[in-house]
């Protein structure tokens, strides 16, 4: 099943790919594992770009000539891969796939974080990764988009399902270049005393939350969902540097204009 339709978040996050409002696509799979999950969600992910670049490719050369027009002004060292070049990269290459622990390691050792140029360090298991985080995997270290997965269940929602190191959870995470995450998601938690218990241990209040402990409390399937940010995705297809600038109706922290 899926769902595609609005979205709202509170954060008061102002940045070039926020939104207080944004269309979400969510599919949840019956009997997928997060290994399925993540299969799916990068086919989902190239079947788009596949379908931009065979209907929409008078739009992208348009859209790559102006943006090719702007990147003369900057350093060579600085310019952006060409936008239809760039989107046919990410189809012919598979998407690498690591932990959280291991692009802790990774983001620890690296040069950003030996000369504190992270604005947030990174502070070793247990660290929040932000977008700076994010970006340096998928454009400096790999060059091209990561999965993340198991990340510590501290970090992460209580239905996630718990791996067996009872540390980390069956999540993921999937960072694309000038973007940061584009897709979050999960296995869920199918049986009904563990999550009753994760839920304690949260001081979750389980009464309000019947509706969903009923879900599971007859049996339940394994099942895992993701769910992708249709205006990131719009960003990094059309290469825009603004994700204001990819939804008809913007709507930010304090402004709800129109």
């Amino acid at each position: 099943i899926y769902t595609f339709g609005p979205t709202f978040r509170a954060e008061n996050s102002n940045t070039a790919r926020h939104l207080a409002e944004f269309w979400m696509i969510e599919p949840e799979m019956a009997f997928y594992d997060l290994n399925d999950n993540a299969d799916l969600a990068e086919e989902f992910l190239k079947y788009l770009i596949t379908y931009a670049l065979e209907n929409c490719k008078a739009d992208l050369e348009f859209l790559s000539k102006r943006q090719q027009d702007e990147e003369k002004s900057k350093p060579q060292d600085q310019r952006s891969m060409e936008l239809v070049e760039k989107l046919q990269f990410v189809l012919e290459h598979d998407f690498v796939r690591i932990t959280y622990t291991e692009a802790i390691e990774i983001l620890a050792n690296s040069k950003p974080a030996k000369k504190n140029k992270f604005q947030f360090p990174v502070k070793g298991f247990g660290t929040d990764l932000q977008s700076e985080h994010e970006r340096y995997l998928v454009e400096k270290h790999f060059k091209r988009p990561v999965i993340l997965t198991d990340y510590p269940k501290d970090i992460k929602a209580f239905y996630m399902k718990q791996n067996d190191d009872s540390t980390t959870v069956r999540a993921m995470d999937i960072l694309f270049p000038g973007i940061g995450e584009i897709v979050g998601g999960s296995q869920r938690e199918d049986n009904y005393d563990k999550l009753i218990n994760r839920m304690k241990e949260l001081d979750l209040p389980t009464e309000e939350m019947w509706w969903y402990l009923e879900t599971r409390k007859f049996g339940s399937v394994p099942h895992s969902g993701f769910g992708l940010g249709f205006e990131r995705m719009m960003l990094f297809v059309t290469g825009m540097g603004n994700i204001r600038d990819v939804i008809p109706f913007p709507r930010t922290p304090k402004n709800a204009e129109f």
